[in-house]
């Protein structure tokens, strides 16, 4: 039976990768800083570690004796307050540093690592240059490795929908940037048959089945509420203007503000995996928000 880390399991994704680990009869264990936010169907079926990733006394338990580690680690991309204060590369970096070295010390056969699919003219966006460095840092490492690199998936897109709720979406540039996220259960998928893979260095982009431009994703989240669409605009330098504002005050909150509108410059398209379409997604996330439920 293949055991495997998840670290980042009370994420979207990671509990998406747990879900999907434990189908294929995996033996799962799961370091977390808060296993409350671990569902309960979950966390009666795997192993759970507390603590912090950057603790290597805490990251040297998580990996002793798992054959592959997993990890989606990290601080949130939602934007708004209330989701961390610091920078990527003061949270990311130290954590899947800690991790890496951890692995290679446990003799871990293989260390799965998500980041971000960008093009080259967005590499020095802070939160994308973050996760690159730990990518640079796995292909490194004495470990077998994989580098998965979604567009973006659904539970964070999914924050259209909550701007259409409060009538009108900021439309960063023209709105006709394209991309193509992914279900985060279809990228959970993706990252399983990473983990499972016996290839040396794996690089994988990966997207949805529908490619839209922005403004057809606010279109979607509008629709899946029965209202119509509003949009804000707000040119692109202007959204850099207050990322650099930002900088000083709230470090989070300006490289989130950079990086999305770096995404609403450019188009971010991966090759298409997976069958869920996002059209779906923001139905059944609208309908549960109306039942008061959690989607």
């Amino acid at each position: 039976m293949t055991s495997l880390l998840v670290a980042g399991a009370t994420g979207s994704l990671g509990r998406a990768v747990v879900a999907a680990a434990l189908a294929r009869k995996m033996s799962v264990r799961v370091l977390v800083r808060d296993p409350t936010r671990l569902p309960v169907a979950l966390r009666e079926r795997v192993q759970v570690i507390v603590g912090d990733a950057r603790d290597a006394a805490v990251a040297g338990t998580a990996v002793d004796g798992v054959e592959r580690v997993f990890s989606c680690v990290g601080a949130s991309v939602m934007p708004g307050l209330g989701f961390g204060w610091r920078g990527y590369g003061a949270v990311d970096w130290p954590a899947n540093r800690v991790l890496i070295d951890a692995a290679v010390e446990a003799r871990a056969r293989r260390f799965v690592y998500v980041s971000v699919h960008h093009l080259p003219a967005m590499a020095r966006v802070p939160y994308i240059a973050a996760h690159e460095r730990v990518a640079a840092y796995l292909r490194h490492a004495a470990i077998g490795s994989a580098i998965v690199r979604p567009t973006g998936f659904f539970s964070a897109v999914g924050a259209y929908l909550d701007l259409a709720r409060r009538g009108a979406i900021p439309e960063i540039g023209g709105g006709d940037a394209r991309t193509n996220p992914i279900a985060d259960e279809d990228l959970a998928d993706v990252c399983i048959e990473a983990i499972v893979s016996d290839d040396a260095r794996q690089d994988i982009a990966a997207g949805g089945p529908d490619v839209m431009t922005r403004r057809q994703i606010g279109e979607l989240a509008f629709g899946a509420l029965g209202a119509t669409p509003r949009f804000r605009r707000v040119p692109t330098w202007l959204a850099r203007v207050g990322a650099a504002m930002l900088r000083p005050l709230h470090p989070r909150m300006s490289q989130v503000t950079s990086f999305i509108a770096a995404l609403c410059a450019h188009d971010v398209v991966a090759p298409r995996m997976g069958s869920r379409r996002l059209i779906d997604d923001f139905a059944r996330r609208a309908g549960a928000a109306s039942r008061g439920v959690a989607p």
